[in-house]
């Protein structure tokens, strides 16, 4: 038993362990935007290098072959206006002289030469050729050198030049670029074939070297764009880490930082934006909800403080209904009944301000607001100087905002009154509206609160209450506005009566 409880209790602790915070970090970070982003941001940064490099490889490869070609037709041309007629006059030596002018003297060289050309004459044998050691003169030709096996459908050069009687296309066969030309006298009858082929390696060698400055070039500027595509991806990225980090806050942090974010003009401002009226969404609801526990409390207080209140004043009016006492005695329970109905008064001012009916205004709310603030009033020595001017019967007006508008107005307004002066509290009928106005003296409230702010906007710091009032009051219609003139700041309720 005891080392089954010993197991249990080590199991939580297991699963805590300080390596596996690590871990759930490791995981964090590798499926993080900020490291995923930046490497994707890179990893197409040299994809799109590395394909460059190799289409810029193949393009030069392609222009290097068509300078070969170029070269080649034009030695064809010149060839094919002496050629024809060094054949006829049987000039070998001229026409080996024609021909290594072009290919380089070929006959030290080794088998395999950059560029072969080969001259036959009428009756298929080599009239002349600029490797002589491979196609000798007087000889038949031996195609082998040049020819690859299985690259090319037709058995010789001179099978090409039999179905093109001028100059054919260039032929690829092996490491051999291979041109065919039928010689054609000035009698246009033919006198024999010309074939040129120019191995790859005339051009490889440029092309290793052009491949090699391609390959430098772009790991050059893979090295160089990489990191600073990684830096600038990471430098945007920045805003939504703050973002992020501010989300896992509370407090001022979480507020200053998504306001900060908010200013921006892209999306992460617009997501900065839309976070801040969620906080402000979510603070609002929690100060109602703490807002509606104090008025359950209230209520709940009143409830319980009115049954032994009504109690003691029984028994008090009875003891003094029937009672003979002398002076002191009857001073002392004189003092007692009115510290009484203070109470009772008091506790029946919070029943009202508690409950959620929509009742209609009487002059008694009003009453009841001036008994809550009198605490505050003996704090500040401030006096209160009231005009109620209203109809004996209820005003068609809810009872209940303005009752709670009011009283934070006056709170306000005595905790910012200079001590010794006088609050003044003034309601009237305008028409079809009902005017409220309460004034002090004293420092003006902050820009913020003067201007007309829009019931969805929450106060940072002070003016809950202002706030608080103005939303009350849009809900039924009405509007606050707050003046400061002269030393003596003026809030003004108008709301509109009920029809």
């Amino acid at each position: 038993m005891n080392a089954a409880s010993h197991d249990l209790a080590i199991t939580p602790d297991a699963a805590q362990r300080p390596d596996a915070v690590p871990r759930q970090e490791r995981a964090a970070w590798k499926s993080a935007l900020l490291l995923r982003l930046p490497l994707i941001a890179a990893t197409l940064v040299a994809l799109t290098a590395l394909l460059m490099a190799a289409g810029l490889g193949l393009l030069t490869r392609q222009y290097l072959i068509e300078d070969v070609d170029a070269g080649a037709f034009q030695a064809m041309a010149a060839w094919n206006k002496s050629l024809p007629t060094l054949i006829q006059q049987d000039n070998v030596w001229a026409a080996y002289e024609a021909l290594t002018s072009v290919t380089g003297d070929q006959v030290d060289s080794p088998p395999h030469s950059a560029s072969i050309a080969v001259l036959i004459g009428p009756g298929g044998r080599v009239f002349a050729s600029s490797d002589p050691t491979l196609f000798p003169t007087a000889r038949p030709p031996v195609w082998t050198p040049l020819w690859a096996p299985g690259s090319l459908q037709v058995s010789s050069p001179l099978s090409v030049a039999s179905t093109h009687p001028g100059l054919s296309p260039p032929i690829q066969s092996g490491n051999w670029r291979i041109y065919v030309s039928a010689l054609r006298a000035d009698s246009e009858a033919g006198v024999g074939t010309l074939v040129y082929a120019v191995s790859d390696a005339l051009y490889r060698q440029r092309l290793r070297s052009m491949t090699w400055w391609i390959t430098a070039i772009t790991l050059f500027a893979v090295a160089v764009f990489v990191p600073i595509v990684w830096m600038l991806t990471r430098r945007m990225l920045a805003p939504l880490v703050r973002l992020q980090e501010s989300m896992r806050r509370n407090g001022d942090d979480t507020r200053r930082i998504s306001a900060e974010l908010a200013a921006r003009r892209d999306e992460v401002g617009t997501l900065a934006a839309a976070f801040a009226r969620l906080l402000e969404q979510a603070e609002r609801a929690r100060r109602a909800e703490k807002l509606a526990a104090v008025g359950a409390l209230a209520a709940a207080t009143a409830h319980e403080i009115n049954n032994p209140l009504g109690g003691m004043l029984n028994a008090l009016h009875t003891a003094q209904r029937f009672g003979q006492y002398d002076d002191a005695t009857r001073q002392t329970l004189d003092l007692l009944d009115r510290g009484l109905e203070q109470l009772r008064n008091t506790a029946q001012a919070l029943l009202a301000q508690t409950r959620p009916d929509q009742r209609d205004l009487t002059k008694q709310d009003f009453a009841d607001l001036i008994e809550i603030i009198q605490p505050c009033q003996r704090e500040r020595s401030v006096r209160l100087h009231s005009r109620i001017d209203l109809p004996a019967a209820q005003v068609p007006a809810a009872a209940g905002p303005v009752r709670q508008a009011t009283l934070n107005i006056l709170l306000n307004a005595c905790h910012a009154a200079e001590p010794g002066s006088t609050l003044e509290l003034e309601v009237d009928m305008l028409g079809d509206a009902l005017r409220v106005q309460v004034r002090n003296r004293g420092t003006a409230p902050p820009a913020a609160l003067l201007s007309d702010i829009a019931p969805t906007s929450f106060p940072q710091g002070s003016g809950f209450g202002l706030w608080e009032s103005r939303r009350l009051l849009s809900d039924v219609g009405g509007m606050l506005k707050l003046a400061h003139t002269g030393g003596v700041t003026t809030a003004t309720i108008d709301i509109p009566l009920r029809r």
